[in-house]
């Protein structure tokens, strides 16, 4: 059952960065349900779950490449391949800053990327970034 609140999946092995994303929605006042998972291969079985309908569908996806067991660029692939998840709006938050990286990022269907910032600052950045995601995806 869809809730008011969009559902936003973090996929994110740095517990860490994963608090600093908390942080970065409650400053930026996001409304959300968040869900975390660890590693890629979580994030598989999540999307494996969607789509047999026994997992709810998220309006966004924050997705680590960095990830054990499972890079992000395939976690990227499997989530554009889903029947149910193909139109979830992906975000990519990155240590990487490579151009190559975002490249590849944006070609396998990222709707954004977000390097992670040396300061806390400049991290809170992400909240409007993911309001505007919102935004975007809601059609109003």
């Amino acid at each position: 059952m869809k809730t008011d609140r969009p559902l936003i999946l973090l996929v994110e092995d740095n517990p860490a960065d994963a608090n600093l994303v908390k942080e970065a929605l409650a400053e930026a006042r996001v409304e959300c349900l968040l869900s975390i998972l660890r590693d890629g291969a979580q994030a598989i079985q999540f999307i494996e779950r969607l789509d047999a309908g026994a997992a709810p569908q998220p309006d966004i996806v924050l997705l680590d490449l960095n990830l054990p067991k499972v890079e992000g660029a395939e976690v990227l692939k499997r989530l554009r391949a889903s029947p149910k998840c193909a139109g979830a709006k992906v975000l990519i938050v990155s240590s990487s800053d490579a151009p190559a990286d975002r490249d590849r990022a944006i070609e396998l269907g990222a709707n954004g990327y977000f390097r992670k910032p040396e300061s806390w600052e400049q991290f809170m950045e992400l909240g409007p970034k993911i309001l505007t995601l919102l935004e975007s995806h809601s059609g109003l």
